[in-house]
């Protein structure tokens, strides 16, 4: 979405409300991070402080994974199948609404939901997130830094995803330093990864045309972050830091690839995303590649409209102007949140794309 002044202020950060009457509204100030450590793996970093009007809950969430995987081809089948490493940790915190808290400074603002989770927002674009299970397993202490401006789904005017889906605020990515403690042991790391400050009245799975893209690719020369309604609402935001050229609006074509069945969505995920994105000044081209995939929701189980986030290892990228100059982008990162209307294809039979030993009585049937 381009709006007049896309500069993200202190009362951006802070907004804790919405004009529209809340029926099913929440709040999240959330990130998702794709990260290298100083012992050479690859990490996934993620969390949110979510407060859920219909639900009197303010809810914090940790993530961590790990690792990549690989595809397989089932034997006798045309399936695949995915065999990732998933998460290494998912943690959740119901709190009681009225646990979030914003305190107001000079130049940033903090927010905080009990004892776990921290994040404070300055007005030069840096978050610093400070997180802590309290139970000596997992501490974190974190730096986002934004570049430009981010996707903006609405500051005065709201942005309509679907019908009964009405959304403020932004997804912004940008780089990545710190560390974290996982029983025990200290990792620094460095990458990329997004934030998200969200404010959003209601909404209805059922609207989202069978399926949603959410995320970001980062390059050293160009950053960007996306939204895809399969048959809705498209948005992105693509910032070149080293023109400071920023495109908030253009066309944008996301295709999947190379489907296999991931056992923990119960359902199919593409392992490869080709992305092209037609701006003002040219064609900014991305194919990104999964190496690893995380389910998630407030159950962490196989839900009603599954959702998972896919973890990219390898990413390519270019950006081609209308004069036919090419810049090669170089290295890439990403990840992609997808959100299904329900399992896709959840019409075929388990036994055609899972690879389960099958026992007892076998019938014949017309």
């Amino acid at each position: 979405m381009k709006i007049d002044n896309p500069k993200v202020t202190l009362s951006d950060e802070a907004r804790n409300g919405v004009k529209e009457e809340v029926r099913s509204g929440f709040l999240d100030w959330l990130f998702e991070f794709n990260v290298t450590g100083d012992d050479g793996e690859l990490y996934m970093l993620g969390g949110s402080i979510l407060s859920m009007e219909l639900e009197k809950m303010d809810l914090v969430t940790m993530i961590l994974a790990k690792g990549k995987g690989s595809v397989r081809q089932l034997p006798n089948s045309i399936y695949k199948l995915a065999e990732y490493p998933g998460s290494v940790m998912n943690k959740m915190y119901k709190n009681c609404k009225g646990t979030l808290e914003i305190e107001k400074r000079e130049h940033s603002v903090l927010v905080s939901c009990g004892e776990e989770y921290a994040v404070e927002c300055f007005d030069d674009g840096v978050w610093h997130f400070m997180l802590d299970t309290q139970d000596g397993e997992y501490k974190a202490d974190l730096y986002h830094r934004a570049h430009g401006y981010p996707l903006w789904y609405g500051r005065e005017t709201p942005s309509y995803l679907t019908q009964h889906s009405i959304t403020y605020g932004y997804n912004w990515s940008g780089d990545v330093d710190g560390e974290f403690t996982y029983k025990g042991k200290t990792v620094r790391v460095k990458g990329t990864g997004q934030r998200e400050r969200y404010v959003a009245v209601d909404s209805s799975a059922a609207e989202l045309g069978g399926w949603e893209d959410w995320g970001f690719i980062t390059f050293n020369e160009i950053h960007s972050s996306m939204y895809d309604m399969r048959l809705g609402m498209k948005d992105f935001a693509v910032f070149d830091l080293q023109t400071n050229a920023y495109y908030p609006e253009g066309k944008m074509e996301i295709s999947h690839e190379d489907w296999a069945f991931l056992r923990e969505l119960d359902g199919f995920i593409p392992t490869v995303y080709n992305i092209k994105i037609e701006v003002s000044d040219g064609v900014y081209e991305v194919r990104a590649h999964v190496c690893n995939a995380r389910t998630w929701g407030v159950t962490f189980k196989v839900p009603d409209n599954p959702v998972a986030t896919l973890i990219f290892d390898k990413v390519d990228g270019n950006f081609t102007y209308h004069n036919g100059k090419v810049k090669q982008l170089t290295g890439g990162r990403g990840s992609m949140s997808v959100r299904q209307w329900h399992a896709y294809p959840n019409i075929l039979p388990r036994e055609l794309y899972s690879d389960e030993i099958k026992t007892g009585e076998k019938f014949d049937t017309l």
